[in-house]
Parts: C-alpha cells; sequence; structure tokens
C-alpha cells in the first residue's frame, strides 16, 4: 500500500522562466545554461522565500556565465513575479561593466610541423588580438582546434609547451601566450594484413602509401574507404598502433577483413533535367575468384531520347603490382531521337525533320595504373586503351513535303538520315582526382585529358584524331563562402563537308563532320552552359568537332545544410574555330546538402538565345566528379 501511495503521488514540480534583459544572445544565453539548473523545481522552493534564494543565486550564476567573455564587473539586479498564469518568473537586468581587454597575444607554433600550412593558417586566423576584449570561450575552442589540426598532420604528439593566460582585473587586462611544439612527425610503420582467402599480391597493393611515408589522418581514413570500395570484404577494421618511442616515431597498422564471394544488387529510380526519368539497375560480383577480379553488369533507362542501355566492366588485379589493373568497358545502348535543324544559332528552336534510332556498341579495354601522391590526397589514373565502336542510324522523315524539292529531300542529307559507322582507336586516358571533405566543405579539383586516334592503317574505316581537356575545381574561403571553376577544351582533326539543304522553302547551311556520332561533342545543360537545354549547342544540333566551356560560381553557406549560389557559364561546341560563337547562360541557384548528396536547383537565362529564354536545371551529386 506504501509502494502504491508513492507510485501514485509523484513529486510536484513547475517549470520556472528566466528573463534576461540588456546582454547580446551570445551572452544571455551562457546566462541561461548556467541557471538551467533551477528550470524545473519543487513547488514548495516556488515560495517567495524560496524565489529570493533562487534569485541570489541566478544572479551569482550570471556573473560566472559572464567571465569567460571577459566580463568580471557587471552589474546585476534581479527580481521575481508571477506572470498571468501564475507561473514564476526570475527576470536578471545585467549591465556587463567595462570588459578585460587582450593587452598582449602571442601565439607561436615550434617544431617540425611549423610550415605545416593548415597550422599557419591557423596561427593567422587567430580570433583575439590585442585591443579585443578577451573571451576564453574563443580562446578554448582554438587551443583545441590547432591540436586537432596537428593531429591530422600527422604531429600525433603535438602538445602546448606554453599556454599562460594572465589576469590583471584591477588593470582590466590580460597578457595571453600559447606556444604549441609539434614535435616529430609520425609515419607509417609496419602493415599486417589479417587472414583473407585472396591470393598474395592483392591486398597488398590495395594501400595509397608504404611503411616509411607520413601519416596523416586523411590518408587513414582513404585506406579504410579504399578497403571497402573494393567490394572484396565484408568487414574492415584497422587497429593503429602509436610508437612515439622510435625514431622517426610510427603508427603500425593491423588490418582485420572478412571475405566472402558476394552477389551484390542494386537498383535506383531518379530524375534529372537532362535526362528525365530515369532507371537503373546493377549486378556486381566481387571477388569472382582468389585473384581479387570482379564484374559489373547494368541496365537502365532514361526518359529523354528513350534510351535503353546495357553497360559491363571487367577489372582484374595485376598479381605483384600495385594498383595495376586489366580493365575491358563494354556498352551497347539504342536511342530513339529527332533529327533537329536550325535556321541561325540564335535561333532557340529547332525544326525536326526525322525521326529514327541511333545504336551503338562500344567496347573498351586497356592497363589501368593508379598513382598516389605522397599524402594520399591526390590520385591519378592513367590509361592507355583500344576501343571500338560500331554505330548505326536510321532515320526516316516526318513530311517529306518539307523539302522543296518534289523529288524528296536534297541527297546530301541522306548521309544524315543513315549510316554505319564502324572506327578502330587507340589512345589513353588521364584521370587526376583530389577531392576532400563531405557536403559544403568539399573542396579539390578533378581534372581529365585523353588523346586518341582512329586510323584505317589499325583497321578503321575513318579517320580521325581526339583531344581533350577538363577542370573543375572547388575553393573555400572563410566558413561561409565557396568558388567552383569548371573549364573544357576538345578538338577533332576530322574532315568536315557542308550540306545544303531548303527545308519549307527556307535554306539552311550544316557543317556536318565525318566524326562518329558516339565521340562527336555537344554544350549545354546542368553539367555544361546551363540555360541552354541539354546537348542544345553544336553545329545545327548533329554534334561538332570541337568544343570550349567555362563556369564560374560563387556559393555563399545559408545554413548547415542550405546554401545559395550565383554562377555564369559561357561555351559551345563548333566545327571551325574562328566561328565558336560562344553561347553565355546566367543564373541563381539554391543547394540542399541531403543525405544522399548535394541536389542543386538552378534558374537559368541564356543571353544569346533572341527571347532570353529561362530554364529550370536540377541535378544530384558534387560537381567536381
Amino acid at each position: 500500500m506504501a509502494l502504491a501511495a508513492l507510485c501514485a503521488s509523484p513529486v510536484a514540480t513547475a517549470e520556472l522562466g528566466f528573463v534576461v534583459i540588456g546582454v547580446d544572445d551570445a551572452l544571455r544565453a551562457n546566462i541561461l545554461n548556467h541557471n538551467d539548473i533551477f528550470r524545473f523545481a519543487e513547488s514548495a522552493a516556488l515560495s517567495d522565500h524560496g524565489l529570493n534564494d533562487i534569485t541570489q543565486q541566478s544572479i551569482d550564476n550570471a556573473r560566472a556565465a559572464l567571465r569567460p567573455y571577459g566580463y568580471y564587473e557587471p552589474d546585476i539586479r534581479g527580481r521575481y513575479y508571477r506572470d498571468a498564469d501564475g507561473e514564476p518568473v526570475i527576470e536578471l537586468t545585467v549591465k556587463p561593466g567595462a570588459p578585460v581587454v587582450i593587452r598582449r597575444m602571442t601565439v607561436n607554433v615550434e617544431g617540425p610541423g611549423a610550415s605545416v600550412r593548415e597550422l599557419r593558417r591557423w596561427k593567422s586566423a587567430w580570433p583575439l588580438a590585442a585591443g579585443d576584449r578577451l573571451d576564453q570561450v574563443a580562446w578554448e575552442r582554438q587551443k583545441a582546434r590547432g591540436l586537432e589540426i596537428a593531429n591530422e598532420a600527422g604531429y600525433l604528439a603535438a602538445t602546448y609547451r606554453v599556454r599562460r593566460l594572465a589576469l590583471d582585473l584591477p588593470g582590466r587586462s590580460a597578457d595571453a601566450e600559447l606556444v604549441m611544439e609539434t614535435g616529430p612527425r609520425f609515419v607509417i610503420g609496419n602493415i599486417e594484413f589479417g587472414d583473407h582467402v585472396l591470393q598474395p599480391g592483392v591486398v597488398e597493393y590495395i594501400p595509397r602509401f608504404e611503411s616509411g611515408d607520413p601519416y596523416t589522418v586523411q590518408l587513414m581514413d582513404d585506406f579504410r574507404l579504399d578497403l571497402w570500395r573494393t567490394g572484396y570484404f565484408t568487414e574492415v577494421n584497422v587497429i593503429e598502433t602509436r610508437h612515439p618511442e622510435h625514431d622517426p616515431p610510427t603508427v603500425d597498422l593491423r588490418v582485420e577483413l572478412e571475405t566472402e564471394t558476394r552477389n551484390t544488387y542494386t537498383g535506383a529510380l531518379g530524375y534529372g533535367t537532362d535526362t528525365g526519368v530515369r532507371l537503373q539497375a546493377n549486378w556486381t560480383k566481387q571477388p569472382m575468384s582468389l585473384r581479387g577480379d570482379r564484374i559489373d553488369v547494368g541496365a537502365g533507362w532514361q526518359e529523354v531520347n528513350r534510351e535503353f542501355a546495357i553497360r559491363g566492366a571487367y577489372r582484374l588485379p595485376i598479381a605483384n603490382r600495385a594498383r595495376e589493373y586489366w580493365v575491358v568497358d563494354a556498352k551497347i545502348s539504342f536511342e530513339n531521337q529527332d533529327l533537329e535543324l536550325k535556321r541561325t544559332d540564335e535561333d532557340e528552336n529547332f525544326l525536326t525533320i526525322a525521326n529514327g534510332d541511333v545504336d551503338e556498341r562500344h567496347v573498351k579495354g586497356g592497363w589501368l595504373k593508379v598513382l598516389n601522391a605522397e599524402s594520399g590526397e591526390k590520385q591519378t589514373f592513367v590509361k592507355p586503351f583500344v576501343q571500338y565502336l560500331n554505330s548505326e542510324r536510321s532515320y526516316s522523315l516526318i513530311d517529306p513535303d518539307q523539302f522543296a524539292d518534289a523529288g524528296g529531300p536534297d541527297p546530301e542529307i541522306e548521309g544524315l538520315l543513315r549510316g554505319i559507322d564502324n572506327a578502330f582507336s587507340v589512345g589513353v586516358d588521364f584521370d587526376i582526382v583530389a577531392i576532400v571533405g563531405q557536403a559544403f566543405e568539399t573542396r579539390g579539383y578533378h581534372d581529365r585529358a585523353w588523346i586518341f586516334a582512329s586510323d584505317s592503317a589499325i583497321g578503321s574505316e575513318v579517320d580521325f584524331l581526339q583531344v581533350y581537356l577538363s577542370t573543375r575545381r572547388s575553393y573555400l574561403r572563410g566558413q561561409r563562402w565557396k568558388y567552383i571553376l569548371r573549364a573544357e577544351v576538345g578538338y577533332t582533326d576530322a574532315d568536315v563537308h557542308t550540306v545544303n539543304v531548303d527545308v519549307d522553302g527556307i535554306p539552311i547551311e550544316l557543317s556536318v563532320t565525318e566524326l562518329p556520332n558516339f565521340y562527336r561533342f555537344k554544350a549545354g545543360g546542368s553539367a555544361s552552359v546551363r540555360g541552354y537545354d541539354f546537348e542544345q549547342l553544336s553545329n545545327n544540333n548533329v554534334g561538332s568537332n570541337s568544343i570550349v566551356t567555362a563556369s564560374a560560381e560563387v556559393e555563399y553557406r545559408l545554413s548547415n545544410k542550405w546554401s545559395a549560389a550565383l554562377f555564369a557559364d559561357i561555351g559551345n561546341a563548333f566545327n571551325d574555330w574562328s566561328d565558336a560563337k560562344l553561347k553565355l547562360g546566367v543564373g541563381v541557384g539554391i543547394r540542399w546538402y541531403s543525405i544522399a548528396g548535394p541536389i542543386r536547383l538552378d534558374i537559368a537565362q541564356a543571353r544569346d538565345f533572341t527571347d532570353r529564354p529561362w530554364r529550370i536545371h536540377v541535378t544530384i551529386g558534387t560537381p567536381l566528379l
């Protein structure tokens, strides 16, 4: 009965309100945090006598809350009252008074790590200087960040040899001194792999580093991620053991792995303004054998051009050769396209003269070598390759009567309507990636380049040479600003001929390249020149030999997950460099950094079309990839 009575009669509590007047938000929040202990109090404590005691204690707590911000002589008045509902409220009126001001501030970094760029930036961005109000919260936060940066760079024994904060309360001043001693940089020690089923010479060459290389936290994060990305392992655990007594100090690694052959099935449903609705399904088997080879097979469909594609990829590690692979990629695609022509480059609208199918079969095989920078943050992928393309197009005229010639279209246009291209080529592909950070903080660069040639001497039916360069770069400035730059240039040495057609009595001169459709350049769209439709910019929309595009974007962080952007894009695809006619697009955008990656919504205007239309672009993913 006594237990039942206790359970039925909990201790009565009431919520006590606090009002703080006379200070800014940061000081008010700290005062409220110091008094949070009184937020819920027993009813007995909220009598007039109890409220007097709480009010006095709240004043004392408020004084303590102001000291970290340099206010040691505040004038605080307190009173309590009851609001319209009879609930008790304590009101504190605060005059912070004259603050303690920093008289001397000294921050130094000593030791081998003094030249580390991030530590130099940390020192130069120190938030307190002589003449500033003393802010011990900022002092402690910056101290902690300094050690964090040193540890990330591999100086795991870094410490503060001097950390002095001397207060002169009568003089309302303070002298501050902080000296970091980085100590020696740790290096990678022994690397031991636990039991796994793969043959020797596969797993041992996954790391981007070797024993003796400098240690960084980013390098370890990349190592764990690289192990997962292979798809070989169901469990990955990298155990670090530090040895500060060694010369140089080392970090030994033991890698515990669980391996089994797995079949992985994935699917995706998405939407993009360049593709419309799209569906994807993929199957991966990895490893296929003890050699560590893997196979990927996928199928996809997208709404734009009703494209259906089947693709496959096979990769085989070359045993006992660090980060080298034999690779083969194959793709079969079927598209239903409109053959569209434009009267002038300034006209947004097309004349649709035909509709048909474009079927392509493409196989590319080569040797992939992955080169790692010493820090591990940058990887260079070099791939010499051979490739074969079979492309077939078959269009049917929508309205043959459109053409002025009573006998049908000019024979010159027949080459646009039907044709088969067989191209065998050889070349080399370079891909350089150095991307770090997540969400808004993603920064770095991604450079691409390739050169390949097709010639009758190696069994091809078409002769051409193509060279391409591109770069994407992202820079952070402070906590809120980010700058994103893009540029690309491509050139193809392929024959071009002129086709003159007469559509509805309108003469149109077409510049048509003999380059197969698969290799032609087109500009416009969410990842190219915004404000223009996807691949809308080229010679009469049939593709071109060359391309030039560039983009500059500034992004401002609004909150943890949201930012706004302002951008300008320019570019075009063309056959004649003396008549490039670059098109300009400008606009604004909003970014949401979701769990699935950044979702980017842009509204852009095509400045070089007659009516200057606006277009909406939606993309998912970082612009660096």
